[in-house]
């Protein structure tokens, strides 16, 4: 694949190339592709909070927010 199309679906699913400021650990600048569900609120995760999430480390930091 030559590097003129790496993350070009991304672009076309994610407007502003999927990045942003993550809810939970408060980075700005990384990309927030993995969409969690708590208690009815969909809140859109960095990779590092998502992987938290899924072993349920961060149950507590998602209902303070």
């Amino acid at each position: 694949m030559s590097k003129t199309h790496r993350g070009k679906p991304l672009k076309a699913e994610t407007p502003q190339s999927g990045r942003g400021k993550c809810p939970l650990c408060r980075r700005t600048g990384v990309k927030l592709l993995y969409e969690y569900e708590f208690d009815g609120k969909k809140f859109e995760l960095c990779k590092q909070c998502n992987s938290a999430a899924k072993s349920g480390k961060i149950k507590e930091a998602i209902a303070l927010t």
